[in-house]
């Protein structure tokens, strides 16, 4: 059982669930003092001592249920195939045909043994390094070597056997083995590899989607994109902290220094630094929520509050015709719903960046000053609507920064309605921010030079 717990710490680790080495020995000296007689007070107890907070423990639930579970054999064998082939005749007619290993796997496939095939199959796995699966080449190469250990290619020559030309419903029976065989292997090592490289069953569906541009990210997959994106800002965070701590520290203060020390003979023991003061820098976030834009819009304010900590001074816009303030909405609620309801407001009607752009200045001119810095996500189509292109020149000379992120690529840029190349000349950076690691990228960026 302490190799079997190993291994569960090892899926529960692949579903994302951050298991310490401290916990993972808290559940062996659980497993000691319980068993595993009863499966609810197994599940229950391990749940205390390697799931925390209510998301860790449906992840740890559907884990817990995927893993102590029979993966093989699970299938019972279809009977409508087998009713014409009597087991006991059926061995009798192969006895000298085959060796005894694989006539007594044919036998428990046709009296549907599946607990014992189980065993069986389970019995090869300590050869196999299961460990060493990364791939789905790997799990490719792990059917094909269980189904050898097993017996197929023997299976094969079997049912090339001239003696067997006058079976044919023994035959049919021995094919349908063959095929059950391999689609009950197959369905095991979809289960291994699920709980050794993919526990949760999304993520290499999710990385793939995360790769390609978020606009195309389906809905389904919005919660776990969220959960990367929280994931990415805390360590965008953690590394910022330290950068700020060497930055805010200054140079060394000798002066100090060598007073503080007299008492140790000059002995520098205890080193100052000459404090440096840094101002906060305010950062105005207007975002396009019109349909073309909305899906990246979501993950980039996303992102953007849950760095708040780290830009404290931070209001936010959002417009698809006028344009409104939406700052209170992440403040009262968590962003994946703030977002939402921002859409829902404010993402409606037909583009018009000229007429943003003017609500805009209305409502920040007066809180505009050089530390301030200006960000703007669309893909500045508007409709062919006035652009207003002196009101960004006039916002531009207030801040200190002006940044857009584009979710188009630059070869369309000047293409039918786009903006972007009348914009173009008051923007300190264009960037284009189509994918996540784009907007990771921009973020970083915006923690550096907004200290």
């Amino acid at each position: 059982m302490d190799t079997t717990l190993t291994r569960f710490v090892h899926a529960l680790r692949c579903a994302d669930l951050p298991v310490s080495p401290a916990e993972t020995l808290d559940a062996l000296s659980i497993l000691a003092r319980i068993g595993i007689g009863d499966r609810v007070l197994l599940h229950d107890a391990l749940a205390l001592a390697l799931a925390k907070t209510p998301e860790d423990k449906a992840r740890f639930s559907a884990c817990f249920d995927r893993f102590f579970q029979q993966h093989a054999f699970s299938e019972p064998a279809k009977a409508t195939l087998l009713r014409d082939v009597d087991p006991g005749f059926a061995m009798a007619r192969l006895e000298g045909l085959a060796d005894p290993a694989l006539l007594g796997l044919i036998e428990q496939i046709l009296r549907d043994r599946r607990t014992a095939l189980a065993w069986q199959l389970e019995a090869l796995v300590p050869a196999l390094d299961l460990g060493r699966m990364q791939t789905l080449r790997d799990k490719r190469n792990l059917v094909d070597r269980l189904l050898e250990r097993l017996g197929a290619p023997a299976l094969d020559a079997l049912l090339r056997s001239p003696e067997l030309d006058d079976a044919q419903a023994l035959v049919a029976a021995l094919r349908y083995v063959r095929q059950y065989l391999r689609e009950q292997v197959q369905a095991w090592a979809d289960a291994q590899y699920a709980l050794r490289v993919d526990a949760t069953g999304r993520r290499a569906l999710l990385d793939a989607a995360l790769a390609a541009n978020l606009d195309q990210l389906p809905p389904g997959y919005h919660a776990d994109a969220a959960r990367v994106v929280r994931k990415l800002a805390e360590r965008l965070k953690q590394q910022h902290r330290r950068r700020r701590r060497r930055a805010e520290r200054g140079t060394l203060d000798i002066r100090r220094s060598l007073r503080d020390n007299v008492a140790y003979d000059g002995t520098l023991f205890r080193l100052r630094w000459r404090e440096r003061r840094v101002e906060r820098a305010t950062v105005f976030v207007a975002c396009d929520l019109s349909g073309s834009v909305s899906r990246i819009a979501r993950f980039l304010l996303t992102f953007l509050y849950e760095l708040a900590d780290a830009l404290p001074d931070m209001r936010t816009f959002g417009f698809s015709g006028r344009l409104g303030e939406v700052t209170e909405l992440f403040r009262r609620q968590p962003p994946e719903r703030a977002v939402e309801e921002a859409i829902l407001e404010w993402g409606r009607g037909s583009t018009d960046y000229g007429r943003a752009l003017l609500d805009l200045r209305e409502l920040i001119r007066t809180d505009l000053d050089q530390r301030s810095t200006l960000i703007i996500l669309g893909d500045a189509r508007s409709n062919y609507y006035d652009p207003h292109v002196d009101v960004l020149r006039d916002l531009a000379q207030r801040v200190r920064q002006v940044f857009w992120l584009n979710p188009e690529s630059r070869d369309r840029w000047g293409e039918g309605d786009s903006l972007m190349k009348r914009y173009a000349p008051y923007c300190q950076r264009i960037d284009t921010c189509a994918r996540l690691r784009d907007i990771e990228r921009f973020a970083d960026r915006l923690l550096t030079v907004s200290r």
